[in-house]
């Protein structure tokens, strides 16, 4: 399976990229990506309600007043659940929302994803002049996008600081590529160096 390469400056390189079929050729699963995605987003979340029980909330070491002889109730703190700013009974406990999949699911899933993405024609391989300055590489890679928002995946330093910090951007390296950066961008702009490296670790290959 081979697919072009085209420069930064976006004209093609006599050179044809070859793919490997285990990688950029798998057949659609919604199923697979809907699962794996929804693991990924349920790791993410965080567990922010919280509330202070009765030995949390400062104060109420002493015994408001003595027990007999008040015509009140009894009362043994000012932080009882049934005083104002007392603590409270049943607290919101910080809840654990980390679930597990297999790691083979997972990057057969990622895959998925960049099969699907290079059919749609949503893939760019580029081979990059690392002699270029920072500024040169961002004008070439905002040209090469097209106003899209776009994930630009590269071992390169240089590559990935020149569009860092510009908002249609995001960038990853190919060992930190997952299901939702793959999916989350219209097109990718992908370093040619970097194929290997995806594909050596989808098929856990060393």
């Amino acid at each position: 399976m081979q697919s072009k390469i085209i420069s930064q400056k976006g004209k093609a390189v006599e050179k044809k990229l070859t793919l490997d079929k285990e990688v950029w050729d798998l057949p659609e699963n919604i199923d697979l990506l809907t699962q794996v995605l929804y693991v990924f987003n349920s790791n993410k979340r965080r567990s922010t309600a919280h509330a202070k029980t009765r030995a949390q909330v400062a104060g109420g070491g002493r015994k408001p007043w003595r027990q007999k002889g008040t015509g009140r109730a009894r009362a043994g703190s000012i932080r009882s659940p049934l005083w104002v700013k007392g603590g409270v009974t049943f607290v919101p406990s910080d809840r654990n929302w980390k679930k597990k999949i297999n790691e083979k699911m997972r990057k057969k899933a990622i895959a998925t994803a960049l099969s699907s993405k290079l059919k749609d024609e949503g893939i760019k391989f580029v081979k990059f002049n690392d002699k270029d300055e920072v500024k040169d590489l961002r004008k070439d890679i905002a040209k090469l996008s097209g106003d899209i928002k776009t994930l630009v995946v590269s071992e390169n330093e240089k590559v990935l600081k020149s569009v860092r910090n510009v908002e249609k951007f995001k960038t990853t390296n190919p060992k930190t590529l997952n299901v939702f950066n793959s999916l989350d961008n219209k097109q990718m702009i992908i370093d040619v160096d970097a194929v290997e490296v995806i594909e050596k670790r989808l098929k856990n290959e060393k």
